[in-house]
């Protein structure tokens, strides 16, 4: 009995320092030829964010939008050369056939992140754009290092335009977009559509997107006195895991800000937050592209931090969400979307801080 109340009365201790060791030891190391490998601690911290990320992602509540009920929810799986990707399809209910579409990219700073996380946003641009909306469950790091994730996604965009006919939308009005590392892949994507000359797409979003890996990280936008929702060690670590060779980092398709030849490009929508350690690749992206003769819509929002899209404040997420649905009406329709959140609830409750989802790294 004693030995089971010692027992007991000892597991959170050696709990605490469990984790207390896990967060204090190197995600990381450097090996002799500069590429990085995760190490045991590394392992556990990705295992317990991932847990985490799950635990703790945008709500109704949070962000004050409805869930747009959809005509069918639909699960497929696409087969590619760096495995499976299930991808979940959006039909809203619509009487206009047949519909644009829609493919969209999950973030989770390349190791993190399921695309239940985007389930609201999905249900919202269906329903208020009339398009039919995919969303891919890519492949992560460092399980799959750079540059699987990216070609598999461009397999799955390619094989959502030729399956158009089979599945019944118009692949003809196509486009594409993502958040965080989900932006740095839907550019990634748009330089290979340009250089494959495959199909075409009309828009390309750019949701606070990572597109500078080769630039160090503590040398990106870092607020000296002010906690960041994605700090400079958090950012290291997933970019080490993506990119572990650093030659690769130099690859436009891991940082798409490094492409010397942008015109022809797909037209951008990009959005950046005032507070976030990338948002200078945003606003960096958006003035080269238009320098090259790419149409971009490019607005900084004031006063929020990276992922506020998806963890508020309510007030400007609920503005990011409209000028993501006016582009993309715009592109797939010709026409502009009044703002869809005229009638949302005044009441509900702002989200809080990523931080309160992602603990310190």
């Amino acid at each position: 009995m004693q030995q089971k109340k010692a027992a007991f009365l000892l597991a959170p201790v050696l709990a605490a320092g469990f984790l207390t060791w896990v967060w204090r030891s190197k995600p990381y190391t450097i090996q002799a030829d500069n590429c990085a490998t995760i190490t045991s601690a590394g392992r556990i911290r990705l295992a317990l964010l991932r847990q985490l990320i799950k635990r703790g992602g945008p709500s109704r509540r949070k962000l004050g939008v409805p869930k747009e009920t959809m005509r069918t929810i639909e699960q497929r799986e696409v087969a590619t050369a760096y495995g499976a990707a299930p991808v979940t399809f959006y039909w809203p209910e619509t009487t206009t056939e047949p519909l644009p579409v829609y493919v969209n990219f999950h973030g989770g700073g390349f190791v993190l992140g399921f695309p239940g996380q985007d389930d609201l946003l999905c249900r919202y641009l269906a329903h208020h754009a009339q398009c039919v909306v995919v969303n891919v469950d890519y492949t992560l790091a460092p399980e799959h290092p750079f540059p699987a994730a990216v070609y598999q996604c461009y397999e799955v965009v390619k094989w959502v335009h030729e399956q158009a006919s089979a599945l019944g939308y118009d692949a003809s009005r196509l486009a594409i977009g993502g958040h965080s590392a989900g932006g740095n892949f839907a550019a990634a994507v748009a330089l290979l559509v340009k250089e494959r000359q495959e199909f075409a797409l009309a828009l390309q979003i750019l949701d606070y997107p990572s597109l500078n890996l080769a630039e160090r990280t503590d040398h990106k936008h870092v607020l000296r006195r002010k906690k960041q929702v994605l700090p400079v060690e958090l950012a290291s670590f997933f970019k080490h895991m993506y990119v572990p060779r650093p030659a690769d980092c130099l690859n436009p398709l891991a940082s798409p800000l490094l492409a010397e030849d942008l015109t022809g490009l797909a037209p951008a929508l990009i959005i950046t937050a005032e507070y976030d350690l990338l948002r200078d690749d945003g606003n960096e992206y958006a003035q080269k592209l238009r320098e090259q003769g790419v149409a971009v819509t490019h607005e900084e929002f004031k006063g929020v931090d990276h992922a506020f899209t998806h963890f508020g404040p309510k007030e400007p997420a609920q503005r990011a969400w409209n000028l993501m649905l006016t582009c993309l009406k715009q592109a797939l329709h010709g026409s502009a979307q009044p703002n869809a959140f005229a009638e949302s609830t005044a009441d509900l409750a702002t989200a809080p801080a990523l931080n309160a989802v992602l603990p310190n790294f």
